[in-house]
């Protein structure tokens, strides 16, 4: 007798709570236009399944916009298709999932550039252009 070892992928179940937060955005997101008010869902606080969470990113869509931070560990950020809503996952240095959200914002405050670091970049750019003029290396 011959056994056969196939594998079984056992999905979870959806829960609703991928409706319950589209619907949420559906409420926040028109507060951003009128009044320009920011919201945020923190996935990894709901009781959502692996299930759910693909059902909402395969509703929700990737936008045009995706980027990268790379800090003590990576940020992975996209626009969704729905313009204002963003998805946002941060890892951990060991690439261990911290948390995972949704912003409805028109730009992430993550990757903006913050006022202290644009005032150290003026003296950077100072050196750079001083360089050029007279041909030194920075």
């Amino acid at each position: 007798m011959s056994g056969f070892n196939l594998p079984i992928e056992v999905a979870e179940p959806r829960t609703g709570m991928a409706h319950a937060v589209l619907s949420e955005l559906s409420d926040h997101l028109p507060a951003l236009v009128d009044e320009g008010k920011q919201h945020v869902i923190d996935l990894t606080s709901l009781p959502m399944t692996e299930t759910d969470k693909r059902e909402l990113q395969d509703l929700l869509g990737k936008g045009e916009v995706s980027i990268t931070l790379s800090t003590i560990g990576d940020s992975q950020i996209f626009e969704t298709k729905i313009n204002g809503i963003w998805w946002i996952k941060h890892y951990g240095a060991d690439g261990q999932l911290i948390s995972e959200l949704i912003e409805i914002t028109r730009v992430p405050d993550i990757i903006k550039s913050h006022s202290e670091e644009i005032r150290i970049s003026i003296d950077e750019i100072h050196k750079l252009l001083k360089s050029n003029e007279t041909g030194e290396q920075v």
